[in-house]
């Protein structure tokens, strides 16, 4: 049997294939529909398909997906299933990164994709059909989208819009959609037992130590059970390596051939960590399948609990918990914390074990943990800056933000939060419209603080050439350089501190990540340079497709990209002799000058700005609005009461004396973002001198902030204002004039009564004198 015809025989296997022309008609007949299934029925991949080969009529299928790794994995798998190659009728489109053409059909995309699409196509014409998958997940552009596609079916009711949901809480969407209809597909592919430990703890008191629990559980399993794949979920990087570290010492030590523990067809383990920072080689080796006797054991995030399959999974381990982001608006910090999953987590990871065979879930809290779990997922719309959505938002001319229809609104506070930092971008005008530089900050598919310092980089400080390459690497969002893990020793990470120091500039972060880039292409672009100073490779690969894309929009908004200005330094001593080139200079000696580009950054941050105490190891936030007010001892955020610390890994926290943990030639600094933890952290920080914030534009905007109106709010003229006073008096002397009548007629009844009382005593006075 050709691997082909083997691909087709598990395609019919799976509980979809079942309901193929049921599927096929109601998606013909219905314009919305909900789809719901429980994991590994084979909605993500073969649903789409359906439509393909069964409705040519419809030209393209957009299918979005929560995360950029199960977009790809999805499409690939599709493609092998359609026997096509990967980017021709079958690709997908990610940030950054489109394998797709003029002849694609059916294309997987992140949610994120689909909803900058309709930011610039609101009726979105390029598809026939558009699949919201594991829409359960509840990510902040599904639930914008949600919105969005509401309103583009009035504009487009040709447009079939299908929400697919593994289980829980469909009718929510059904109710939202106008009550549209529901297509159950009952059963999964395999049965998957639960199972819970007879000395199963609470939730609440497995915090501490479920990382050892999960380790000691993936070992029983694999001492015991039959062979098949284990998945183990965890919450980060650092549990992850900490896990694999102890997993792969138990193997080590076990003697496979002679311990009768072992079940006979597992002579080996091979451990793989999964999780977003990870080099897309590694990501990749995790879907291989292992050698025969081999069992594939992988300690991952919950980026493995949604539409990634991982092959041979057959055994689950859920550790109950998961590191989950929520900003606070008054703080203006991204919260990233260990909290309890939902049950509708909960059951979605059990479903990763019956996805190519009947599995086993071990949850290591107990039944009743389970059962006072929260039933969903708090939608990340309630727990995000929502500062990319409202300028989403506004370039689609929703002025009325808050009135949004959105499936479960955020706090009002959130949205006042993000219109007040957009305002300060001058992004929207006081009336809340769009302006436009927030129009070309609505092309970058960047946030709109980084968007805004590219633009003031080429139309303000004229040295967007550095500034877009350096903006690239802070896209990505990802560590630069690499952290040595606790079991490669102490020499191992003095090593990778000697090689940030050679490469750090003396500024910060931003001129240090520009500094590397340039060695990265002196060097060739080489991995092996990268992995000799510790450098993340998969960053900078990255940047360098983030950079070009970013060129290209630059270039389309007409914004000039224009080298900086150069500091050059003497390459001869007065003695003549020959100085060595520093890092980030040219063999000239010729550097880049920090200034214009600090500026640039201040330009987008001129609110994320901390300074130093004296005498004090932390920094404090600076908030404008407290300096700007006639008494400074009230209105203080809560930011500025939060103590800040520079991260690790950030160039500056080499200014640290070690003998009294002060840090030296520090005063003001910039930063690009704020990180809690078990800390509110820095990253992206720079040094800043007081006059660039004391002169800039950004206190200017703050002066003229608006109370009130961003929203958009019908502002009332002076004539209604006229009038509406006017009504006010004259109801007022309505309701005087009332209260007087009733007053009167209360007057005249108690005079008649005292009337009628004294004419009954005259009488009774007469009859006695009679």
């Amino acid at each position: 049997m050709s691997k082909y015809d083997r691909i087709q025989d598990q395609r019919e296997g799976l509980p979809t294939f079942e309901y193929k022309k049921d599927l096929v008609d109601a998606i013909r007949e219905y314009s919305i529909l909900v789809i719901i299934g429980e994991t590994g029925s084979g909605k993500t991949t073969q649903i789409p398909q359906y439509i393909l080969e069964e409705m040519p009529e419809f030209e393209k299928i957009g299918v979005t997906q929560p995360r950029r790794i199960a977009a790809i994995t999805v499409a690939k798998r599709v493609s092998e299933e359609q026997d096509v190659r990967l980017g021709s009728t079958i690709g997908y489109t990610i940030r950054f990164d489109d394998r797709t053409c003029n002849a694609t059909r059916l294309k997987y995309m992140t949610d994120g994709i689909l909803l900058r699409e309709a930011t610039l196509d609101p009726s979105l014409k390029q598809y026939s059909v558009v699949v919201i998958d594991e829409a359960h997940e509840r990510t902040l552009e599904t639930d914008v989208l949600f919105g969005l596609l509401k309103e583009t079916h009035r504009l487009r009711p040709d447009l079939k819009i299908l929400i697919m949901s593994a289980t829980l809480d469909v009718a929510k969407f059904s109710d939202f959609f106008d009550e549209c209809p529901i297509f159950e597909i009952p059963g999964r592919t395999y049965p998957v037992q639960v199972v819970y430990p007879v000395d199963a703890p609470r939730l609440s008191t497995l915090k501490s130590a479920f990382v050892d629990r999960a380790v000691e559980t993936a070992w029983s399993i694999h001492t015991n059970e039959p062979e098949g794949d284990i998945l183990v979920f965890l919450t980060g990087q650092n549990d992850i390596e900490r896990a694999c570290k102890a997993f792969e010492e138990k193997s080590r030590k076990a003697n496979y051939k002679r311990e009768v523990k072992f079940h006979q067809d597992v002579h080996n383990a091979v451990v793989y960590p999964l999780h977003a920072s990870l080099e897309t080689f590694d990501q990749r080796a995790v879907f291989e399948l292992p050698r025969r006797g081999d069992r594939k054991i992988v300690f991952a995030t919950n980026v493995a609990q949604t539409s990634v399959t991982i092959p041979g999974i057959r055994y689950v381990v859920d550790s109950g918990f998961v590191k989950e982001k929520s900003f606070d608006a008054n703080t203006g910090m991204d919260a990233l914390l260990v909290t309890e999953i939902s049950q509708a987590a909960a059951i979605q990871r059990a479903g990763r074990a019956g996805r190519t065979a009947p599995g086993k879930a071990f949850r290591l809290y107990n039944e009743e943990s389970f059962n006072h779990m929260s039933p969903n997922t708090i939608p990340e719309i309630q727990r995000s800056s929502l500062l990319s959505t409202v300028l989403s938002l506004k370039k689609l001319n929703i002025v009325d933000v808050l009135n949004f229809a959105f499936i479960d609104p955020p706090e009002e506070s959130m949205v006042r939060n993000a219109l007040k930092q957009l305002y300060l971008l001058e992004a929207i005008d006081e009336e809340g419209k769009l302006t436009k530089l927030g129009d070309q900050m609505s092309y970058f598919p960047l946030s709109p603080s980084l968007a805004r310092v590219l633009i003031a980089s080429a139309e303000e400080y004229y040295c967007s050439y550095e500034v877009v390459t350096i903006v690239s690497i802070l896209a990505g969002d990802l560590d630069l350089f690499k952290t040595p893990r606790a079991k490669d020793g102490e020499e191992e990470a003095n090593k990778a501190e000697s090689c940030k120091l050679k490469l750090a500039h003396h500024t910060g972060d931003h001129m240090t990540f520009l500094n590397v880039w340039k060695e990265w292409k002196r060097h060739d672009k080489s991995k092996q340079w990268c992995k000799e100073n510790y450098i993340n490779a998969k960053v900078l690969e990255i940047a360098s497709n983030v950079r070009n894309q970013l060129m290209d929009v630059m270039e389309k908004l007409k914004l000039k990209i224009v080298r900086g200005p150069i500091l050059k330094r003497k390459m001869k001593s007065s003695t003549g002799k020959v100085r060595h080139r520093r890092v980030g200079e040219n063999d000239h000696g010729e550097s880049t000058d920090p200034v214009p580009v600090l500026e640039s950054f201040l330009t987008g941050y001129f609110t994320n700005i901390a300074n130093k105490g004296a005498h004090r190891s932390v920094f404090s936030h600076y908030a404008p609005e407290e300096h700007l007010s006639s008494d400074s001892s009230t209105n203080i955020s809560s930011t500025a009461l939060v103590a800040l610390h520079l991260h690790p890994l950030c160039s500056l926290s080499n200014n640290l004396d070690r003998n009294n943990l002060q840090y030296s030639e520090l005063d003001w600094v910039l930063y690009s973002n704020i990180t809690y933890t078990n800390k509110a952290v820095m990253k992206g920080v720079s040094k800043i001198l007081w006059d660039w914030v004391k002169n800039g534009k950004g206190q200017e905007r703050i002066k003229k902030l608006p109370s009130t109106r961003l929203n958009g709010e019908a502002q009332p003229k002076i004539e209604e204002l006229d009038l509406e006073a006017e009504k006010k008096l004259v109801e007022q002397e309505e309701q005087k004039k009332e209260l007087e009548k009733i007053e009167n007629e209360a007057t005249k009844k108690r005079r008649a009564e005292e009337i009628d009382m004294i004419k009954q005593r005259a009488l009774a006075r007469r009859r006695t004198g009679a």
